[in-house]
C-alpha cells in the first residue's frame, strides 16, 4: 500500500514511520523549511505543497497541470489528510484546500481520502453527541469544517472522516494545555481526548483495507475517559509538578458535551490503547520522572 500524508505534522510523522517500517511507500507534504527538516531527519519523503493552490484548480484535466513533485502527492493508494484548519487565526479557506486535493485526487491514482477533521464540529453543543447529532451552524468554525467534510464526500472513491477529539501523547502532555496563571471556566463540562497511539492504530487499520469496498463513513474518534475538566486538568499538573490551573466557580453546573464514539468501536471493533486518559496520566508520569 502506498500512501500520501497532506500536513505531515506531529501526527503524520509517527503515522508514516510506522508505514514504512512496515514495508508501505510513504510521500509527506511540507509548507516551510522547519517541516521540511524535520521530515528529512526523520527519513520521510517528502515534497513540498503549498496550499491553497494559486489559480482555478478545478479547470486541470489532468495531473501534468502540477509539478512533478506535487503529482506523486496524488498518485499513491491512499491519501491521508492531516492539514490544521487555522481557523483560530482567522482563515477562512481550510474547504477550499479540501475542495482541491479531493479534485486532485480524482484525476490522480488515489483509491481512499482519509481526512483528520476535529470534534469542534460539535461547538454549540451540549449533552451526549454523536456522528448523527444535529450540528449548530451558527458558529463559523463549524461551517467550516462541516464544508470540508462536505467536500470529502464529494470523492467518488473510499473516503473516511475521522472527527477527532483533543489529541495527547508524546510531548503534548496535557498537564501543559492550561497555564495556572488565569482562571479557567466549564469546571465541569466533560473532557474529550484521544493519545496519539489510538488515531495512528486506527489510521492503519482503515488503510489496511482500502481496497475491501468503497465505504464511506464518518468516526468519532475519542476515549472513554470519565472525568470533568477540573478534576483532569488539575490531575495532569500534579503527574508534572505543576501548579494546578484554577477554575473560576460555576452558578449553574454544566457538563458540556460529550463526544460519544461508539459507532467506530463496534464497526471497526476496534479496542483503544489508552481508553483511560486518567489513568493514563499515571503511566506517563512515571516515564516522564525517568527522563
Amino acid at each position: 500500500m502506498s500512501v500520501s500524508i497532506i500536513g505531515c505534522g506531529w501526527l503524520g510523522q509517527v503515522l508514516a514511520q510506522c508505514l514504512l517500517a512496515s514495508g508501505s511507500k510513504v510521500i509527506a507534504s511540507y509548507q516551510s523549511p522547519q517541516s521540511h527538516e524535520k521530515l528529512n531527519e526523520l527519513n520521510i519523503p517528502n515534497c513540498q505543497l503549498i496550499l491553497p493552490i494559486i489559480g482555478d484548480v478545478t479547470s486541470y484535466r489532468s495531473l501534468d497541470d502540477l509539478t512533478v513533485f506535487d503529482r506523486e502527492l496524488f498518485e499513491q493508494d491512499v491519501m491521508i489528510i492531516a492539514i490544521p484548519p487555522q481557523l483560530k487565526k482567522g482563515r477562512v479557506d481550510y474547504p477550499l484546500k479540501i475542495q482541491q486535493l479531493v479534485h486532485l485526487a480524482e484525476l490522480g491514482e488515489t483509491k481512499h481520502i482519509i481526512l483528520l477533521n476535529s470534534t469542534a464540529i460539535y461547538n454549540g453543543l451540549a449533552g451526549n453527541v454523536d456522528e448523527t447529532t444535529p450540528l449548530d451552524l451558527n458558529a463559523e468554525k463549524v461551517t467550516s469544517l462541516l464544508a470540508a467534510e462536505q467536500a470529502i464526500k464529494a470523492f467518488t472513491k473510499r473516503t473516511h472522516i475521522l472527527r477527532l477529539a483533543g489529541l495527547v501523547g508524546p510531548n503534548r502532555h496535557p498537564g501543559k494545555f492550561l497555564q495556572a496563571a488565569r482562571i479557567f471556566t466549564n469546571a465541569s463540562a466533560a473532557v474529550n481526548l484521544v493519545h496519539q497511539d489510538d488515531v495512528v492504530s486506527i489510521l492503519l487499520q482503515l488503510i489496511e483495507h482500502t481496497n475491501t469496498d468503497n465505504q464511506q463513513s464518518i468516526y468519532n474518534v475519542v476515549s472513554n475517559t470519565d472525568s470533568d475538566r477540573q478534576h483532569y486538568y488539575q490531575t495532569a499538573a500534579q503527574a508534572l509538578n505543576l501548579p494546578q490551573p484554577q477554575f473560576a466557580l460555576e452558578a449553574e453546573v454544566t457538563s458540556g458535551k460529550k463526544i460519544i464514539g461508539t459507532k467506530l468501536r463496534e464497526q471497526l471493533a476496534y479496542q483503544y490503547q489508552h481508553d483511560d486518559l486518567l489513568a493514563w496520566l499515571s503511566d506517563s508520569s512515571a516515564v516522564l520522572a525517568k527522563e
